[in-house]
């Protein structure tokens, strides 16, 4: 009950204005493979945000159609995650902030696995590894059926017929990304976990059925890889694109606030309908940088001139203010990671504007849902200035009125951490009440009274 009273006072004026200003959201345009090609079995599913009745139905899932076609109606505000998946292709997930928009026409493509080009085909024992499986063993990979290499560089597995509609999936052939469903098939399903699945039911044999696959042919999508991938790569799943550009402000800021970014690229009208092969590889070439390597300035830079757009709504302009505190808070991480691994004090910090940070205290809602994106954000930014008045106050308030309890528990003990030594006991700290209200005497509470202790300790 108290959550559901908090959540209540954190987002009402989000969700009164957003209602009162549309009653629902239409986000349409096209899911397709990189390279323009619909994508034989696609499907787009979400969350609808701060749904509490655990009975409610709160998913919503669309078919993508066969042109790759799709149109997803929402009715209420908030930050739904869009989680697009296709046969073959990898899923791409997309933060989307829905407010008061009569629609939002958004293109997804997405890149294909890569799959084995027949590299070790010649090993049995790498072979052992590569299997299929599905109904006929209950999809348990250790009863899989092995294959073999054949003469013509294909390799096939002989699979029992158990049933008059056969569920077939074969694991091993995409380099760690899961099972993965096999041409041909009759159709393409989803399991429950997610996965995609190969459908037969017509003129199948009595008795067994044979699998094969032949590097560079069987797979119809073809997927690219960057010539310099390293371990710490920034692999793109797929990009976007946006009828009105100024759209992508209600899904890229999102993306760039959050300490671990979205795998997917943002580009310009003109590739909505497919990118070649060339420019995937240039694209990803680009992006295929190590997290520690990326140009802080530059995404800084951008950020600060999409503010400066008079046409960007209310609520646009305070993504792009978190996105910007994001990357600052991103940068700082990449700058102690260098610190440590070269051992040197003297690389420079980064340059941001400070009067920029201080706009998200003016225009923001301590209870804003996009606060939740990055947990440790508020704690940064609090680090930022030495814990001030301001931003202590501010943040006391998204103890009280945030809907997210674990983002509300983070920040509370980073204030009782940063302000322990100022008090001499704990009842005196104005986040402890903020804290009592919102979370009661658990384990909360009996933290910060820990942290208070342990800080005071030290003093």
């Amino acid at each position: 009950m108290r959550n559901l009273i908090y959540f209540s006072i954190s987002v009402l004026i989000f969700l009164i204005a957003g209602t009162d200003a549309v009653s629902q959201t239409v986000i349409r345009g096209k899911v397709l493979s990189a390279d323009g090609k619909p994508i034989v079995k696609a499907e787009i599913s979400t969350v609808i945000p701060g749904v509490q009745d655990i009975f409610a139905d709160n998913r919503i899932r669309v078919d993508v159609a066969e042109d790759g076609a799709y149109q997803l109606h929402v009715d209420r505000p908030g930050i739904y995650n869009l989680a697009v998946r296709g046969v073959f292709h990898h899923t791409m997930n997309i933060p989307v902030l829905i407010y008061d928009q009569s629609t939002l026409e958004m293109n997804i493509l997405m890149l294909p696995r890569y799959f084995n080009n027949g590299r070790h085909f010649e090993n049995e024992d790498y072979l052992q590894w590569i299997r299929v499986l599905g109904n006929f063993n209950n999809f348990d990979f250790r009863t899989g059926e092995q294959f073999t290499l054949n003469s013509d560089g294909s390799i096939s597995a002989m699979v029992p017929v158990t049933s008059d509609t056969m569920r077939i999936q074969v694991r091993g052939l995409n380099y760690g990304q899961g099972a993965s469903a096999m041409p041909p098939a009759d159709r393409y399903e989803l399991r429950p976990d997610n996965s995609f699945v190969s459908v037969l039911y017509r003129n199948l044999p009595s008795d067994s059925l044979e699998i094969r696959y032949k590097p560079n042919e069987t797979i119809p999508y073809r997927g690219v890889l960057p010539s310099d991938r390293n371990p710490n790569s920034l692999v793109i799943r797929g990009f976007l694109t946006f009828e009105n550009d100024l759209e992508r402000h209600w899904v890229e800021p999102i993306t760039a606030m959050q300490a671990i970014p979205f795998r997917y690229k943002v580009l310009d009208n003109r590739f909505s309908e497919g990118i070649t092969k060339e420019d995937q590889m240039t694209l990803q070439d680009r992006e295929v940088r190590s997290f520690f390597d990326m140009d802080w300035n530059n995404s800084l830079e951008k950020i600060s001139n999409a503010l400066n757009i008079s046409l960007l709504h209310e609520q646009q302009v305070n993504l792009l203010l978190l996105a910007y505190a994001g990357v600052v808070h991103r940068a700082a991480i990449s700058r102690d990671h260098f610190k440590r691994v070269e051992r040197d004090e003297n690389i420079p910090k980064i340059e941001y504007k400070p009067v920029i940070i201080d706009r998200i205290f003016d225009e923001i809602e301590p209870g804003h849902t996009v606060w939740a994106r990055n947990r440790l954000l508020p704690q940064f930014l609090l680090e930022l200035q030495q814990f001030d008045d301001r931003r202590i106050n501010y943040f006391t308030d998204l103890v009280l009125y945030h809907n997210n309890d674990a983002l509300a528990a983070n920040v509370s003990q980073a204030i009782v951490e940063a302000t322990a030594q100022n008090y001499q006991s704990v009842e005196q700290l104005p986040v402890y009440q903020a804290i009592l209200q919102r979370f009661g005497e658990g384990s909360v509470l009996r933290r910060a009274e820990l942290v208070f202790e342990q800080q005071n300790r030290r003093e």
